[in-house]
């Protein structure tokens, strides 16, 4: 009789984990989520590529450092960042595990950085057309990077 006890203690326990990372799992944004819509209408884009394992927020600030946009993207996954404006930014990254929408920030291996500089974004007319800037960000290091990220901490993050 206790055995039995034991076994269906051990089982709902069981049940009780997996369920709860099954939530968790579903609680989790998609690549592409913003978490602070884009308010920009220009013509220049921003590829953003998580190599990590982490799930990361890109935010791309203004230099009077006011958040123009934020948004998810996975680990392992990329996202296509659309209608930047003319303009030089700053960017801002939260990474981690398990994201908390109530306080816009991952509650496991939270870490939050910027990028160490400045990127800019111009559009330009030209007789051929438009041209205007498409860059492209790696969040993890990479072989031949050429931009490394500065920690952040909490009172110096964007609002």
């Amino acid at each position: 009789m206790n055995k039995r006890f034991y076994l269906m203690a051990g089982f709902l326990a069981a049940m009780t984990l997996i369920m709860g990372a099954v939530y968790a799992q579903e609680d989790r944004p998609e690549t592409g989520t913003f978490i602070k819509p884009n308010v920009m209408n220009g013509m220049c884009q921003l590829d953003i590529i998580n190599n990590g394992a982490d799930d990361a927020v890109a935010y791309l600030a203004s230099m009077e450092k006011e958040i123009m946009t934020a948004v998810y993207v996975r680990g392992a996954d990329y996202f296509n960042l659309t209608g930047i404006d003319n303009g030089s930014y700053e960017l801002y990254f939260r990474q981690g595990e398990n994201w908390n929408a109530s306080t816009d920030r991952f509650d496991i291996n939270a870490t939050s950085s910027r990028m160490d500089g400045v990127v800019s974004f111009e559009t330009q007319k030209t007789p051929e057309g438009v041209r205007y800037t498409w860059g492209q960000i790696t969040l993890d290091r990479v072989q031949d990077g050429n931009v490394d990220t500065v920690h952040v901490s909490e009172e110096d993050f964007p609002v």
